[in-house]
């Protein structure tokens, strides 16, 4: 299933009509239409006011199956999932369906993918971790570049932004407290 064919049946199961989920998201009915189409790739920004508005998390938009609660996630059961509009691809580090208050997220960021112009911001804390590459992250206005093993960790609702400066793919690790997807 589509991730635009999963937001409008979840829309549906809420009983929700398209101008509601504008509302509450704050995206414009259009968009919304065109997401749940799939005729535009929204990004991870939009994502979230879509997944908050319907009171879900984002990572459940992408999952196939509810799997077996473990402990262990081996490297190839990783939850994987990809936003072509930011470049990036996502391989979540917990347990699928984990109520787990830590959400760990093995990230690789195409050559010049971001988190979109303008900084954000949200409840929670975050730490990112450089396995292989570069990131520059901007928090609360001030911006570092950090290289391979560099490490920052900073409150989310500092405004912030990242993105991957380089030419060369960048490989990260990223932990939200709470989840954020």
């Amino acid at each position: 299933m589509k991730l635009g064919e999963k937001i409008r049946n979840v829309r549906l199961e809420k009983h929700m009509t398209l101008r509601d989920l504008s509302k509450k998201s704050g995206c414009s009915l259009g968009f919304l239409s065109q997401v749940e189409r799939d005729k535009v790739s929204p990004t991870i920004s939009s994502l979230r006011k879509i997944a908050d508005a319907l009171n879900i998390n984002i990572i459940s938009l992408f999952e196939e199956e509810r799997t077996v609660d473990s402990i262990v996630v081996r490297k190839n059961n990783r939850g994987k999932f990809e936003n072509k509009r930011s470049k990036v691809k996502y391989e979540l580090l917990r347990p699928r369906f984990s109520d787990t208050t830590i959400e760990a997220l093995y990230m690789y960021l195409e050559p010049k993918a971001s988190s979109g112009t303008s900084p954000h911001s949200h409840d929670g804390e975050e730490l990112v971790i450089v396995i292989n590459g570069e990131i520059k992250i901007e928090v609360g206005g001030k911006t570092y570049l950090l290289k391979e093993g560099d490490s920052a960790v900073y409150k989310s609702n500092t405004p912030h932004r990242w993105a991957n400066p380089s030419n060369k793919t960048t490989e990260v690790i990223w932990i939200n407290h709470p989840p954020t997807f």
